[in-house]
Order: structure tokens, then C-alpha cells, then sequence
């Protein structure tokens, strides 16, 4: 419920203000229009001043509560908010903050110290007046501000693109960083010429919302929105300043009766530190969405022997023929393993989809043989791309539940096999039937331990403009809403103590899926990959692999050995390689450091599943940075610069874990320094265990810091027993 009440003008064209702590009357004298006037409102991590120049309203400051300035002086003719709205002749009409002049009521000397502030502007629609209105409040419980765009149109008229909130003057300065959710966490330098673009939910934008820090003063922007609306986040930066705005992708129907209200708000506050604290604000509110409870507290609880799993690998696929690979790695590592089995039917992969069946010959009795063999199997498909050469396009008429662009065009896409594939619209329910008999099949007929469900975790939401599809034409929530939708038909027959997975992490399914494989984050030599994903759902959601093992990076060992160790130290299932790969003869090395982390690995359950993350650890002294050229799945090429020695620390109730790891070829002697959480009271020490790949190594110590010595191309978990917080 909203307190105060409305005070219109009857002027054309003009602005509102109303403060929702002052109690204005309705009798009050009419506004004034004024040459300057300045609201301000103090959450208590930020400060954001509102100010009256020329006539037009703009945001004069942004600090955090140790009186960093973020903005720069607010660029001429710039908005912070814009509305396209289309009216009854299909008339795109463009609303932005910096085209309405504002007219503000006298201010009361207590406004400046409430705790809301609310704007409307008034503009022409088809000769009829339009009404939009933005409320800015602040959360006492969060130190936020909360800040949250609505509009009610004339009749016929509808909101087809808003951008609630645009910062366009965050001020560059040297050093700045953002932090942005593309898959694991990208970290980017704030310079001229970079940008960010993302569409939530996907890969690139898997969470909503960003941070920026410099000198441990930090900037969070975030949408706080639990319903999994359509969304870009973008930032664009000049010569002195970032741009960053949010974008809504609405449906018609979010504008029903003329009015546009979105359940969600855009949230800004201010931190201490680099991108662990913006994940400490976005984690406080995604708990309380359905997928940021995760798999721990869902209605789906993963089986225990997916916990654990140390250990991925992919065999090669042709059934049968695979099987005795396969018991050489698994005799090798020792550890519980789980086969990602692609290709394992009669057509071609990323062709004729979804037409996987016929599967090859003998492929039900290869699933056994592995399955006897002690492995775990998860054969793939994927949940969104159909062939319009397929027999379900050109039989089943599958067209018909195709996602279509505005001009009822198909998205079509273009992989690796050089096969066009349309995008399919998952609110049909020929799409998720098709998918989830496909899934039911697997499970019922080859007794397959899991399914791969590839791209729903990972592709962009498309808007689809279908008027048949059963949802309102646009963006919205339905795209998030109907493979919610297909999970739980899929769930609802499954057979227990079986898994679903797909690709990366775009948070709207968190509940729904046990695992999620996490290898396209990006790289170049231009962004570095930080742990912002676990620092969000790492006691909550089961992730496994890191990034493509692409070719030479075995034969190079540090790719490698970068990416398993990083994988290793944020908590994911390892591997996510082929069989054949790393058990060559010129792979020996590797093995060995893949197999000691893995054992290692099995020690630090209790943090890894269902563990917080408490983020990366400084490790000073015997810790040279370590430099190769690596690469992705792309022909991209980027440079690997990593200290010879990575820690991370968790915890999980009363007990504490960190884990190391040293990729180099000697032996280092390091100091891990705790993080504050885990320090014990002034004058006492923590008693703990050393652990490595074969076990218990002896007792441990630690007060501030943590002395270790860590062989050559090795792995140690060090595990305490601390305080209740």
C-alpha cells in the first residue's frame, strides 16, 4: 500500500512532487513552478539528491555514506527515466524525464529527512493526458533505495519498452570496476570504450544487477524484481563518464486497462569493498524469490549421490565401445563420477532437432554397462531449438509453436553444424510436451540417471509476438513462467533419485534444476573472472565444470590447471573433460593434478554443498604470478595471469573450511589471510585439520593468518570449528 494521495495540477505538461511524510491537503494553494529546489533522500548506505535545473528535474548527486560522489554534472537534455508507449494507430511515442518541465509543491522543512519522495509528470497522449509517476523510497531493513517507475495511459494505449532507472554520468575515474553476472562473474576496468550489455535471464545477465567499486567504495544497481520479468542491463561508457540504464521488456497485457505497474523495483545502495558486496545485496533479496531458495529448501531436493559427485567427464559416444575407457578413468581418479554423454544418437548433432530417437544401437545397454561400472549417466538434449527440417516441424506442424518476432518472422539460430534452428516458444504446449516426452523417455525406456537440458539456462528470453501462444504478445514473465511450467510437468513423472541439468545459470530456475554446468563464461585478457555467482548461490545451487577444455590446453598444463583449480576453490564439480583427453599418454601430469583435486574435493562436502562462500582469500609471499596464453570455445585467445597459488573460505554453520591450491611446479610457502568472519576472538586461535587428497594430514592452527606449505601442483582443505554467528 502506498501512503499520501495524489495532487494534481491541472497544468499541461508539467511535474508533481509529493512527499509522502509531509501530509499535504488537499486544499493547500496550488505548486509554483521554481527555478531551483532540491529534495534529497538518505537510506543509509546512499544519498540521492533530486534538483530543479533549467526548468527540468535531474538528479544532482549520488554518495555513499563516506561521502564518495558517483555522479558527474548531469549531461544536458539526459533523462533517468524513458517510456515508449504505443497507442491505438500502432504510434510508438517516446516519454523521457528531460522533455517534462517540472512544477513542485512548497517544501516542508522536514522533507529533506523523509523516507520517500514521489514524481509524477503529466504528458499529451492522442490529445488525452497521461500520467506517469516515479516513487523513490528508502529501506530501513536493506540501507537501499528502492525506486520503482508507474504509468496510467489513456485508453488503448500500452507500455512496449521502460527504462526506469538510467544513471548516464557515473563518473570514470582511474581504477573503477564493475562487476557484472555473466555466467561465474566477469570483473571489467570502467574505461572509455567498454561496454556491457545483458539480456535477463540468460548467460550474460543471469542475475539483475551490477557493482561498481574503486578503492573499496562501491555502487550497487540491482532490480529487485521476483517474478523474472524481461530485462537488459546496459552500460556504455565516453570519454568521462558510464551510461547505465535498465530496461523492462513488458507484454501488453502489463499495461492492462492503461495502467503499468511492475511488481519489481530498480535498488541502489552504497558498500564497502569490490563485488562481494554488491552479491550481499542481491543475495539478502533473492532468498526471497521462488529459484533463490534453490535446491536446498525447494520442493525438489537433488539425490545424495549427485552430491556427491567429484568428478565429470564426457565419454566417447558410441555405446559399448566407450564402457572400458570409461573403468580406466574411473580405476585412475577414485572418486564418484558422473558421464556427460553427447552424441548418443542417430543424428547429427545440432541437426534435425528434437529428433533424437531413434538413439544409436545399443545404446540402452551401454547406459547399463556404465551404470554397473559405478558410473552415473546424463545423456543430453536440448530444450529450445527445433529444425525446421525436422519431422516435428514438417509433420507436427511445429511452426505453429514457434516464438515470432514482431513481424512474425522466426528466430532463427546458426551453431557449429551451420543448421538453421528456430528459437521455439515454450508457452505452447506442443513445445513442452515435445520436450518433456523426450525427458520421460530417457528416463522410463534407457533408465538414464539424469537429463541434460541444454541452452534453458543459458539462451536469452526471446519476446514473442505470437497472439496464439496463450500469453500477452511482448516480454514479461512468461517466458521465465513457462519453463517453469515444463520443469514441473517433467518433475511430476519422473522416476526418483534422478537429476535435471542444463547449461549455466540464468537464476530463474535454480529450484527446479539439480545442477547447473557452468563453461561459457568469457575471457580475454580485458575482463578477469570473479566468483560473483557463488557469492549469490553457492550454498544453494550445484554447479560443475568451469570453462570449454579446448585444444592444447592439457598439452600446455596451466589452461588446464587454471581452470580446474579455479573450479576446485568455488566449489564446483571438476572436470566437465573427455574421457579420452585426459587419459592420454601426454596427459599424465594433468590427470594427476585433476585426480588430487577431485580427492581432495571429497573432504569439503559440508562447504561445497550447502556451504557460503565467503570469497577469495589474499595470498601473500611464495606466490609468483603464473602467465600462458589460454582459450575458449571461440577462436578467442586471451592471457592467463594467475597467482602460482589460489584460496578461497567457506563455512557452514559452526564449521569453517579453506581450501588452496598451488598449480605451479615447485613447492610454495604462503600466508592465507582469514577473512573477517572466520577470525577468532582477540588472543585465541582456531584448531582445526589439514586434509589432502588422501585424507587427514595433521593438526592446524590459525589466528589472522594461515601459514601452509603446499607441494607442487597440489591441493590441501583446511577445516575448523568456529563460533555461531
Amino acid at each position: 500500500m502506498r501512503s499520501g494521495k495524489y495532487l494534481r495540477w491541472t497544468g499541461c505538461s508539467f511535474a508533481w512532487i509529493l512527499f509522502c511524510t509531509t501530509g499535504i491537503a488537499m486544499g493547500q494553494e496550488p505548486p509554483t513552478s521554481v527555478e531551483e529546489s532540491k529534495w534529497t533522500l538518505d537510506s543509509g548506505s546512499v544519498r540521492i539528491e533530486f534538483q530543479v535545473v533549467d526548468k527540468r528535474l535531474v538528479i544532482a548527486s549520488l554518495e555513499d555514506k563516506q561521502g564518495r560522489e558517483w555522479l558527474g554534472q548531469w549531461p544536458q537534455n539526459a533523462s533517468f527515466w524513458l517510456l515508449a508507449v504505443r497507442g491505438p494507430e500502432s504510434a510508438t511515442v517516446e516519454l523521457r524525464s528531460a522533455d517534462l518541465a517540472p512544477t513542485v509543491l512548497p517544501q516542508d522543512s522536514q522533507a529533506s529527512r523523509g523516507s520517500s519522495l514521489r514524481f509524477a509528470w503529466e504528458a499529451a497522449l492522442g490529445g488525452k493526458a497521461g500520467l506517469i509517476s516515479l516513487t523513490v523510497r528508502s529501506d530501513p531493513q536493506t540501507g537501499l533505495v528502492l525506486w520503482s517507475l508507474d504509468a496510467r495511459l489513456p485508453e488503448g494505449w500500452h507500455v512496449v519498452r521502460a527504462e526506469p532507472l538510467i544513471l548516464p554520468n557515473l563518473k570514470i575515474e582511474a581504477g573503477l570496476k564493475m562487476a557484472a553476472p555473466v555466467g561465474w562473474g566477469l570483473e571489467y576496468d570502467v574505461k572509455p570504450g567498454m561496454g556491457y550489455s545483458g539480456n535477463y535471464p540468460s548467460l550474460v545477465a543471469s542475475s539483475s544487477f551490477l557493482g561498481f567499486y574503486r578503492e573499496r567504495h562501491g555502487l550497487y544497481l540491482g532490480v529487485h524484481d521476483p517474478d523474472g520479468h524481461h530485462k537488459h542491463l546496459g552500460v556504455k561508457t565516453d570519454q568521462t563518464a558510464a551510461r547505465v540504464t535498465i530496461t523492462h521488456w513488458p507484454t501488453e497485457a502489463d499495461s492492462q486497462g492503461g495502467h503499468y505497474a511492475p511488481a519489481f523495483a530498480c535498488a541502489i545502495g552504497g558498500f564497502k569493498g569490490d563485488y562481494l558486496g554488491a552479491a550481499a545485496f542481491y543475495r539478502a533479496f533473492v532468498v526471497r524469490t521462488p529459484w533463490g531458495r534453490g535446491m536446498t529448501a525447494g520442493p525438489y531436493t537433488p539425490p545424495e549421490w549427485l552430491k556427491d559427485i567429484d568428478l565429470w567427464l564426457m565419454p566417447e559416444p558410441e555405446p559399448l565401445k566407450n564402457v572400458e575407457a570409461c573403468k580406466r578413468a574411473g580405476e585412475f581418479f577414485g572418486v564418484p563420477i558422473a558421464l556427460h554423454w553427447y552424441r548418443w544418437h542417430e543424428i547429427p548433432f545440432d541437426t534435425l532437432y528434437p529428433e533424437y530417437f531413434p538413439a544409436k544401437e545399443h545404446f540402452k545397454e551401454g547406459v547399463r554397462a556404465l551404470q554397473e561400472a559405478g558410473f552415473r549417466v546424463m545423456p543430453y538434449i536440448n530444450g529450445r531449438l527445433c529444425d525446421p527440417k525436422s519431422k516435428t516441424w514438417t509433420e507436427e506442424h511445429a511452426d505453429q509453436s514457434a516464438a515470432r518476432k514482431e513481424d512474425g518472422s522466426f528466430y532463427t539460430e546458426i551453431y557449429g553444424s551451420k543448421v538453421p534452428l528456430n528459437v521455439m516458444c515454450p508457452a505452447t504446449k506442443q513445445w513442452r510436451d515435445k520436450v518433456a516426452g523426450i525427458v520421460d523417455r530417457l528416463f522410463n525406456e534407457y533408465g538414464v540417471d539424469g537429463v541434460y537440458i541444454d541452452q534453458i539456462t543459458a539462451a536469452a528470453a526471446m519476446r514473442c509476438h505470437a497472439t496464439d501462444h496463450g500469453h500477452s504478445p511482448g516480454g514479461g514473465t512468461f517466458w521465465v513462467n513457462s519453463y517453469r511450467t515444463l520443469l514441473d510437468d517433467i518433475r511430476k513423472k519422473m522416476p526418483p533419485g534422478r537429476i535435471l541439468t542444463s547449461e549455466e545459470n540464468a537464476e530463474c530456475w535454480n529450484d527446479q534444476f539439480d545442477a547447473l554446468l557452468m563453461v561459457n563464461t568469457p575471457a580475454d585478457s580485458n575482463r578477469r573472472i570473479v566468483p560473483l555467482m557463488p557469492a549469490v548461490y553457492a550454498d544453494r545451487v550445484i554447479t560443475f565444470g568451469f570453462q570449454y577444455i579446448v585444444a592444447g590446453d592439457i598439452q600446455n598444463s596451466l589452461p588446464f590447471r587454471a581452470k580446474m583449480a579455479r573450479a576446485f576453490i568455488w566449489g564446483a564439480q571438476l572436470g566437465w573433460v573427455r574421457v579420452e583427453a585426459i587419459m592420454a599418454d601426454d596427459a599424465k601430469r594433468e590427470a594427476e593434478f585433476l585426480r588430487d583435486l577431485a580427492r581432495c574435493r571429497r573432504h569439503g562436502h559440508e562447504f561445497f554443498v550447502g556451504g557460503e562462500f565467503l570469497g577469495e582469500l589474499e595470498v601473500a609471499g611464495d606466490n609468483p604470478p603464473l602467465k600462458v596464453e589460454g582459450g575458449t570455445i571461440s577462436p578467442n585467445r586471451y592471457a592467463v595471469n594467475l597467482p602460482a597459488v589460489l584460496a578461497t573460505a567457506w563455512r557452514n554453520q559452526a564449521r569453517a573450511g579453506v581450501v588452496a591450491v598451488n598449480m605451479s611446479d615447485q613447492e610454495r610457502l604462503v600466508t592465507l589471510k582469514l577473512p573477517p568472519a572466520l577470525l577468532p576472538p582477540a588472543g585465541q586461535s582456531l584448531q582445526g585439520e589439514i586434509l589432502g587428497p588422501e585424507g587427514p594430514l595433521g593438526p592446524v592452527e590459525a589466528k589472522g593468518e594461515l601459514p601452509v606449505k603446499l607441494p607442487p601442483r597440489s591441493a590441501r582443505l583446511f577445516r575448523f570449528t568456529v563460533g555461531m554467528n
